[in-house]
């Protein structure tokens, strides 16, 4: 999440204006603050699509310190041409949870700094998949949400059970959730459901009983609008910073394969009657377990794609198709030395043998071992600069470093506060950053992208 959103501010503040747009009719210019439209205050760019819906409103703004008011129209549908500044013009809700897992409870100080805000806002949950637990909102906020068809939203339930609930969440007392859920549906709302799964406590029967009584929320079962979606269970993420923090219980590779037998029984009893498998493990399940992951039809539409849910299929699909684009030679020799994590360090490889039959290009694979956060974090999007470093040191490349995008912000800062060329100065090597995925990494090394 941008650190943009984390500002406060009060309005929205123009950074642009779309030329010929109903905005720039009107004659908005950057830096003009919106403040109402039709008399409503406008908190959010939420509050804005919602109020500015009709072909024809007034907005209320601030230019240089003078309020002023202009009628603006548009045809049905027309984009207004604003970008902003902040998505949001109050402060962002944050978490007052203590869930037992908590992977920020997790993490030493001196870390990049946008990492420590524990947000729980449920315009972000509609504006970009951000999972919430709804503990943290008003009856206020809930019903803007109802009113304004906030849908979809994202939703961390982790137990339908209200006491197992509360207890994850640190909460002091039970904390329902399929009463909240069913209220979202029954006003059009549909969400999708994560489930952070903790050996010893979510699991086995609990997790039966979470997984039963969401599936009876889906539009299938209920005959409602809106309805629970999909279900995601990942796996809970340990550091080596749980200082005195609940014990919770590491995954193994044979718990892992239960996890799998178990959705596995739910798909069977589930697909004939909701036409859908509903529940979906994430891609670090099948890693741990040492299974494949499933052929793309099992993801269905990706509908938990930003969880981790179908990232590793996507890749070797589009892998699989790129690889027909790949030239036989290249004219100049290039060797490419492709940095990531453990866990899909086996799949890199094998992209990187495919690589390598190229003529003239080279590429071998850099895994590199999470000391920062402990062994047992293993994805590539939690490394840190310092070990990457570590990790180059002893491997050697021969040409250019690829670091993948989801491994910085911005593609520039670790999050160890590291900056991309504070490795390029430290290590002497080309580093640069490149896509994850990888229709995109191989538009990027096609014979007329190569540098």
């Amino acid at each position: 999440m941008s650190e943009l959103v984390m500002a406060k501010n009060q309005g929205l503040v123009v950074s642009a204006v779309d030329p010929g747009s109903p905005a720039a009719r009107a004659g908005f210019e950057p830096r003009d603050v919106l403040r109402r439209i039709d008399g409503h205050a406008v908190n959010d760019v939420v509050d804005l699509r919602y109020r500015a819906s009709q072909e024809e409103f007034e907005i209320e703004f601030v230019r240089d310190g003078v309020f002023q008011t202009v009628l603006v129209e548009r045809a049905w549908g027309e984009d207004l041409g604003f970008d902003f500044t902040f998505e949001l013009a109050d402060q962002i809700h944050t978490c007052d949870n203590k869930c037992v897992f908590c992977f920020i409870h997790q993490m030493p100080k001196g870390m990049r700094k946008s990492l420590y805000l524990m947000d729980d806002d449920f315009r972000l949950s509609f504006l970009h998949g951000n999972y919430v637990t709804l503990t943290n909102m008003g009856d206020e906020e809930f019903e803007r949400t109802k009113e304004q068809g906030l849908s979809p939203l994202y939703v961390s339930v982790h137990a339908a059970d209200a006491r197992l609930r509360g207890f994850m969440l640190g909460r002091p007392a039970p904390e329902p959730i399929i009463p909240r859920l069913k209220d979202l549906n029954r006003s059009g709302i549909n969400v999708h459901c994560q489930i952070v799964l903790c050996p010893g406590l979510n699991d086995g029967k609990a997790l039966d009983t979470t997984i039963e009584q969401l599936a009876e929320l889906h539009t299938k079962r209920t005959g409602l609008q809106g309805g629970v979606v999909s279900v995601a269970i990942v796996p809970v993420g340990l550091s080596k910073f749980r200082h005195n923090l609940y014990p919770v219980r590491r995954v193994t590779p044979e718990y892992s394969r239960d996890l799998l037998a178990q959705v596995r029984h739910w798909h069977l009893k589930l697909e004939p009657t909701l036409s859908t498998r509903f529940v979906f493990p994430s891609d670090e399940w099948f890693f741990y377990a040492g299974r494949p992951v499933p052929p793309r039809p099992w993801y269905e539409n990706f509908p938990q794609f930003e969880d981790g849910v179908g990232t590793c299929r996507l890749f070797l699909d589009q892998a699989k198709r790129g690889y027909g684009k790949l030239p036989e030679r290249i004219d100049k020799p290039l060797h490419i030395t492709l940095v990531t994590g453990l866990l899909p360090s086996e799949v890199i490889r094998n992209f990187a043998a495919r690589l390598s039959q190229v003529q003239n290009l080279s590429a071998d694979v850099c895994a590199v071992i999470n000391d920062f956060f402990g062994h047992g974090i293993t994805i590539a999007g939690l490394l840190t600069g310092q070990d990457v470093i570590k990790a180059l040191e002893d491997h050697k490349p021969k040409g250019i470093v690829t670091i993948p995008d989801i491994t910085l912000k911005d593609d520039y800062l670790f999050l160890d506060n590291l900056t991309l060329d504070d490795l390029r100065v430290q290590t002497g090597y080309d580093i640069r950053v490149c896509p994850c995925r990888a229709k995109e990494f191989l538009a990027r090394w096609l014979p007329e992208n190569v540098a």
